[in-house]
């Protein structure tokens, strides 16, 4: 915690007396404090939004509270309806679980007629998605622990599909006209998901795509959410040059990744670019890119230490670090897995409360209040990451700080195994070596060119740590136009700094 200011200057009230603010710290631990500089009168651009995740704020589990406020606090603007378990899936099942909940519970049935279908379970859940104000971006295929068999007609399954479009989009059935935009066909064919070859995927995806854009050109659809996106593989070497050797439509291009073993907030910048470079040079320009799934950690091994991990400060820390790396990659959606209550990957406990790395979706989005973004100089790219704003009416600038270091969990179980490689796979992102760190105990901020001049503005400081949770460590009324500040921030945390003109 900082020292009160009384501490420094006896009997005064610095933020109330002063044009030009000074909190410092005292002692050699200044010393150890990252400079930052923001320069509020130099925009270098648009803050961008990555408030999108993995399944809605409606649920399908009991005790489990409704978290549409919580979503809309947190600005999600997407949500891809992967992992519902039956609601969404089109046409498989898990094993020892009812059929009643998927879309097209009986194989053998006539897709064209309305009959077939059993809409109910799932637009319960996508009205949920729709009425909380984002995007539903549908994933057409089945959840985890479904049979991974292929469909056993292309062609029916294709029509399935574009019925499933005609309800959501068209009112058939008894349907609506939500206009879902994305269509991601199927989820990680390269892993637990697909027991066919490559080639048979292609075939699948080569045929529902084919006949989506035929029914409507406008809707984007892409493929195939792999789940090694760093991975030179059949899935995405292979399944691109497909696509543009037989014209394919491809709007998107979509990719996994979880962080378990490089624990590196940077991973996703770094096979973005991979993958930019991939879809670009096979002509698919115009094709975005699009992280449908990311975590510290897939939650495949549900350790108590791992339970603890996902609610500590350092995923928060990671999340937050992850957020902000993301503005400047080649990326158009990241949809973060995931983003409901209850479940230990979620943002939410049960009850609707917040992880920490919810909060960290919380500073990003608050951030988009203030979308203009600023230059900024003092973060870095292995955990210390910084993104300033301003708002449009030049009325508040904001300022987004976390302190992340690389590195498995101290307190976590032991690394897992490397997995021995597979035929036709290379992994292409080797974690960081020699990363050291320095300068980045705290941080000294001095943010320039205060957009009011000297009129008196107020200051708000929310900190997210193991001990803290958005907490409101200071609030000021101030005047100037130059703001500094020096405070201790020991990595994990992240801290989120509100100026606003009185």
């Amino acid at each position: 915690m900082l020292p009160r200011i009384e501490m420094l200057f006896p009997g005064r009230n610095l933020f109330s007396c002063l044009p030009v603010i000074l909190v410092a710290m005292v002692g050699p631990a200044a010393a150890q404090h990252r400079a930052i500089f923001v320069d509020a009168a130099k925009v270098t651009g648009n803050i961008r939004s990555f408030q999108q995740v993995n399944l809605g704020p409606g649920h399908t589990r009991p005790g489990v509270v409704d978290i549409t406020k919580q979503y809309q606090d947190l600005r999600i603007n997407s949500v891809r309806t992967h992992d519902f378990y039956g609601p969404t899936d089109l046409d498989a099942y898990r094993p020892n679980e009812p059929w009643d909940k998927i879309i097209f519970p009986k194989w053998d049935a006539d897709p064209e007629k309305e009959e077939s279908y059993n809409f109910g379970p799932s637009d319960r859940l996508i009205k949920a998605i729709v009425d909380s104000g984002a995007e539903v971006y549908f994933r057409i295929g089945r959840s985890w622990n479904a049979v991974a068999t292929p469909p056993p007609d292309n062609d029916k399954f294709a029509s399935i599909s574009k019925h499933v479009v005609m309800h959501y989009n068209a009112g058939w059935a008894n349907g609506h006209r939500w206009n879902i935009r994305h269509w991601e066909v199927w989820n990680e064919p390269d892993g637990r998901f697909w027991t066919g070859t490559p080639e048979q995927f292609y075939a699948l995806y080569d045929r529902v795509a084919r006949t989506l854009k035929a029914y409507d050109p406008k809707l984007q659809v892409g493929t195939c959410g792999v789940a090694g996106g760093a991975s030179e593989s059949p899935y995405r070497e292979g399944l691109i040059r497909y696509c543009a050797e037989r014209k394919v439509p491809l709007d998107f291009y979509s990719w996994h990744r979880y962080h378990v073993g490089s624990y590196d907030p940077y991973d996703i910048p770094r096979i973005a670019r991979t993958v930019r470079e991939l879809l670009d040079s096979s002509g698919f320009r115009k094709a975005e890119s699009h992280v449908t799934e990311w975590n510290l950690d897939a939650g495949v091994n549900m350790t108590p230490e791992w339970r603890k991990i996902y609610e500590s400060g350092l995923n928060g820390g990671f999340v937050a670090a992850a957020l902000i790396y993301l503005q400047d990659a080649p990326v158009e959606l990241a949809h973060f897995y995931r983003g409901d209550a209850g479940h230990p990957l979620g943002l939410f406990r049960p009850d609707g409360s917040y992880k920490k790395t919810a909060y960290a979706y919380k500073a990003s989005g608050m951030m988009l209040a203030t979308p203009r973004r600023l230059a900024a100089t003092g973060g870095d790219d292995i955990g210390f990451a910084v993104l300033a704003g301003k708002s449009a009416d030049k009325k508040s600038v904001q300022v987004f700080i976390t302190n992340y270091e690389i590195g498995p969990p101290a307190a976590g179980p032991a690394p897992r195994p490397p997995r021995p490689p597979r035929p036709g796979y290379i992994n292409r992102l080797e974690p960081r070596t020699g990363v050291a760190y320095k300068d980045n105990r705290g941080y000294a901020l001095e943010i320039r060119n205060l957009p009011w001049g000297k009129a008196g503005f107020t200051v708000k400081r929310y900190r997210v740590s193991d001990k803290d949770d958005f907490t409101l460590t200071e609030e000021a009324a101030v005047q100037g136009g130059v703001f500094k500040l020096t405070s201790e921030l020991s990595p994990p945390a992240f801290e989120l700094i509100v100026l606003r003109r009185k």
